[in-house]
């Protein structure tokens, strides 16, 4: 599951576990939770290396793991929803297509949060993602990221 380095399952990911993706060893800092309702729920861990900041998020679909690793970008409101309004987004010279709408609503498990609504878009190019996050209060978030294996991460160890 996790290459050769451990056989330890995703769902046991910790507060404090640390691991490679990409050549980058990471360290969980926080850990949330989305319930997408019908849809299902995935957790999403939080990581930190070298000062910067990237997301692991971890859903089990149809007894597999989907997982998907991405960074906060930065864009601006008036492109974002102009992008929603036409259902493609343009970042860095490329157009990603909107393929899944999801609503749901989030907390973050590690600082106890009350929970957020949010609406949720996903617009993809091949195996590279965009995703806008809508939240109740009206303010925006993005990432820009793509689905991994699971055996991407590896030397997975709690310290």
């Amino acid at each position: 599951m996790f290459g050769k380095s451990t056989t330890e399952p995703l769902e046991r990911l910790r507060v404090g576990c640390k691991f490679e993706v990409y050549g980058t060893d990471w360290e969980i800092v926080a850990i949330g939770e989305y319930d997408w309702k019908m849809d299902g729920s995935s957790v999403e861990y939080t990581l930190s290396s070298k000062g910067k900041e990237a997301y692991l998020e971890v859903e089990i679909y149809k007894g597999a793991y989907e997982v998907y690793f991405s960074k906060a970008i930065s864009m601006d409101q008036g492109d974002i929803e102009e992008g929603l309004e036409r259902e493609e987004l343009y970042f860095n010279g490329k157009t990603y297509e909107l393929d899944e709408v999801y609503e749901g609503d989030f907390r973050n498990l590690t600082a106890r949060s009350a929970r957020e609504n949010l609406k949720c878009f996903q617009f993809y190019k091949g195996d590279e993602f965009v995703t806008v996050e809508l939240w109740s209060d009206g303010s925006f978030e993005t990432f820009l990221g793509e689905e991994i294996k699971a055996k991407k991460i590896k030397n997975l160890r709690y310290e």
